[in-house]
C-alpha cells in the first residue's frame, strides 16, 4: 500500500512522513527531493530556468512512477501537487491519502522565517490566498489529521489506526 501525505507548507509532511515510514518499516519518498535529484536543480531554480509547467509535468510523472512501484511506500508530496491537473484524483485512486491539516495562523508561524521557502517572500496575505486555493484539493484526501493540535506521534497513530488492518503493520517486500 502507498500512503500519500498532502498538505500546505509547514503542515508536517516531512516530520510525520519520517515517523510513519519508520513505524511501517517502508521507504519515505519526498516528491520535491525526487524532482531535485532528477534535475540536479533546486525547485526555485527549476521554476526560473524551465518554468512551472515543466516542474508540474515532472512532478506528475514521478508520482505516476511511484504509484506503480511494486512495494509499499510513504510519499510526501509538494504542497502544490494536489492542486494541479487531476493529481488528487490519481492519488485517491491508487493510494491511501492523508491531509495533514492545520490552521493557517499555525502554518504561517511555522514557515514565516524559513528562507528556504521562496513563497514566504510573497507575504502573509498572498500565502494565505494560496492556502485557500489549495485547501479544497487537500480536503479530498481519504483521511484528515490535525497537525496543529496533535503531536507528530499522535498524528502517526491516527493514520495507522485508519489504515486498512492488513497494512497497519506493513513491511517492505524483501529484495
Amino acid at each position: 500500500m502507498k500512503v500519500v501525505l498532502v498538505g500546505f507548507m509547514g503542515s508536517g509532511k516531512s516530520t510525520v512522513g519520517k515517523l510513519l515510514s519508520e513505524r511501517l518499516g517502508v521507504q519515505l519518498v519526498d516528491t520535491d527531493v525526487e524532482v531535485e535529484k532528477r534535475t540536479g536543480m533546486s525547485i526555485p531554480e527549476i521554476f526560473v530556468k524551465k518554468g512551472e509547467e515543466y516542474f508540474r509535468n515532472l512532478e506528475r510523472r514521478i508520482v505516476e512512477e511511484l504509484l506503480t512501484l511494486p512495494k509499499d511506500l510513504v510519499i510526501s508530496t509538494g504542497g502544490g501537487l494536489p492542486a494541479y491537473s487531476d493529481n488528487m484524483e490519481l492519488l485517491n485512486e491508487k493510494a491511501f491519502t492523508v491531509y495533514l491539516e492545520a490552521d493557517f495562523e499555525v502554518l504561517w508561524s511555522r514557515i514565516a522565517d524559513d528562507r528556504s521557502r521562496p513563497l514566504v517572500s510573497l507575504g502573509k496575505e498572498k500565502v494565505r490566498e494560496l492556502f485557500e486555493r489549495r485547501r479544497p484539493f487537500y480536503e479530498k484526501a481519504k483521511l484528515r489529521v490535525r497537525t496543529d493540535v496533535n503531536s507528530p506521534t499522535t498524528c502517526v497513530v491516527e493514520i495507522l489506526n485508519a489504515l486498512p488492518s492488513s497494512n497497519s503493520g506493513a513491511q517492505e517486500d524483501p529484495p
